[in-house]
């Protein structure tokens, strides 16, 4: 979607430009140069970059009082950095985080990050929660960070805000 949007606007500008021709009177813009633009967008040359909740999907349910279990699912050719995956409390009074557990990641030489632990496939974090008797709605806030594997694109740390009703 993200070079969907920008082929469009660079499409817009170049027609607009076209329209212009005072614009142009000074440089023009050769055969050779608009086919390099075109194939710069050109989706047949890369994959589209899928926009960030269906790269990287995120579920949550209370599998008893005291813990909560979250899938994270990257898609195909996405991956999610292990030590950017954070969980905190919001709304939550008598109850806290006590553990997460996150089995370990694969190990990835990134170019950005260096060695870094990763998840290709859907994975499982299990937190345990320390509780109040009468606490029964919690806010899970998750954050999470990955890339596209095919072309090297890290999305920016996202976060998402699920509200619950603890058993």
């Amino acid at each position: 979607m993200l070079k969907h949007h920008l082929s469009r606007y660079l499409m817009l500008a170049l027609v607009f430009l076209s329209a212009h021709p005072s614009i142009m009177a000074q440089q023009s813009t050769s055969p050779g140069m608009q086919k390099r633009l075109s194939d710069l967008f050109s989706s047949s040359k890369e994959e589209e970059l899928l926009e960030p909740d269906l790269a990287f999907k995120l579920k949550v349910v209370a599998s008893g009082p005291t813990t909560l279990v979250v899938d994270l699912i990257p898609a195909d050719g996405y991956y999610l950095y292990r030590d950017r995956i954070r969980f905190a409390l919001k709304n939550a009074r008598g109850v806290a985080i006590k553990s997460v557990k996150l089995p370990p990641g694969k190990v990835k030489n990134d170019p950005t990050f260096g060695r870094m632990e990763t998840y290709e496939k859907p994975v499982q974090a299990e937190i345990a929660l320390e509780r109040a008797p009468n606490a029964k709605n919690i806010t899970l806030a998750a954050n999470y960070q990955g890339c596209n594997e095919k072309t090297g694109v890290c999305y920016p740390p996202m976060g998402k805000e699920i509200n619950l009703n603890l058993p």
